[in-house]
């Protein structure tokens, strides 16, 4: 099933557990999109706090939302629109009065789609796009802005992919511009089922003596 959840586990067992809580570390997870061919990973999608197991999950239901800026990195995302809906292959417009509509533009497949800003004010200069994955039903977490505005009359489209990044970190930072990390950054790959389990699962451990992760599928 296209809708089937993903799931990431992160075990700490002791002594890494405490060395990460003395210091001040918190569970950072980003996940990625491409855009023009590059995959982007710029806004950490959820912050946990620490805890023996930590579980992240998701199904690939995907929506837009639009700001007027870009926060500087380690500051949220500010939203200015509402979020809609929009499932790969389908494109939607940017109305005069900032809400989302049918759009009569062509469809790009496996991308969502912006056919046409047509925003005006309060953003003369153009909108940032922002993309989010489904928290619950009709509301997004953001996962990803767009850095180049987008200028009345433009389009754009952006194709998610299921690689999702994790790192502790200081801080809690939900849907902040990512900066700086403090561990090294472990990538999963949740494009296909895992062979065995037939599951989209991975558990993960970072040991603070060696300053790697261990992951397994599932």
């Amino acid at each position: 099933m296209a809708d089937q959840s993903r799931v990431l586990k992160v075990v700490q067992q002791e002594p890494d557990l405490t060395a990460l809580v003395e210091n001040k570390f918190n569970l950072h997870v980003a996940k990625s999109l491409v855009k023009d061919g590059k995959p982007i990973f710029n806004v950490m999608w959820q912050s946990r706090t620490l805890a023996q197991t930590m579980t992240i999950e998701w199904k690939t239901v995907y929506g837009l939302n639009w700001t007027t800026d870009v926060p500087t990195p380690g500051h949220p995302v500010t939203l200015a629109g509402s979020w809609k809906q929009c499932d790969r292959g389908q494109v939607i417009d940017l109305d005069e009065t900032g809400q989302w509509v049918q759009s009569t533009s062509s469809p790009s497949p496996d991308h969502l789609m912006v056919g046409k800003n047509r925003l005006r004010a309060p953003a003369p200069k153009g909108v940032h796009i922002v993309v989010g994955v489904q928290a619950k039903p009709g509301n997004f977490d953001p996962i990803f802005v767009d850095n180049i505005r987008l200028g009345v009359g433009m389009s754009a489209k952006y194709q998610p992919q299921e690689q999702v990044q994790w790192w502790y970190q200081s801080d809690m930072r939900s849907s902040a511009v990512v900066e700086g990390v403090s561990t090294v950054v472990e990538t999963g790959d949740y494009s296909a089922k895992d062979p065995v389990s037939g599951t989209y699962k991975k558990t993960s451990s970072y040991s603070y003596d060696t300053g790697a992760w261990v992951t397994t599928s599932p």
